[in-house]
């Protein structure tokens, strides 16, 4: 059993490099310098705004790394800040109209490579997938 968790593990890091070599790609396609840039349009567009803290967690990065992001997005024009109104100690953000259109794009191309992706699978399977891959997540987040 040790040695099927390990291959599990293993077969994780290779599915992240694939997903990495295929994201890159998708993103370098609408303009965008990283899959991180994807992953904090797509949680800011999820959650309407969002402030540099909750997104630092949400993205599991320190502050600087994230203060950095959201730097070059804005510098894009993907996303503007502005102060909390209840906390002036806290910046938010939220995304422009040219990060918009820019996740549109993306969501194009995302449904396509999903599509191509996942067919393997129905859709309880990818029910289940979903489910187990979130346990995962929220269990390795705790430890």
């Amino acid at each position: 059993m040790e040695d099927l968790k390990t291959n599990i593990t293993l077969d994780f890091l290779r599915i992240s490099n694939l997903l990495s070599r295929y994201g890159s790609k998708m993103v370098a396609d609408v303009g965008l310098k990283s899959i991180q840039q994807w992953v904090i349009l797509r949680t800011i567009i999820n959650r309407g705004e969002i402030s540099i803290g909750e997104l630092k967690e949400e993205m599991l990065v320190t502050k600087q790394n994230m203060t950095g992001m959201i730097n070059r997005l804005q510098k894009s024009n993907l996303v503007t800040l502005f102060q909390d109104s209840e906390d002036k100690r806290r910046t938010r953000v939220k995304i422009t109209d040219e990060g918009h259109r820019v996740y549109e794009q993306l969501k194009s191309l995302r449904n396509d490579f999903n599509s191509k992706t996942y067919h393997i699978y129905n859709d309880q399977e990818i029910l289940v997938l979903s489910d187990l891959l979130n346990r995962l997540i929220g269990h390795l987040k705790e430890e």
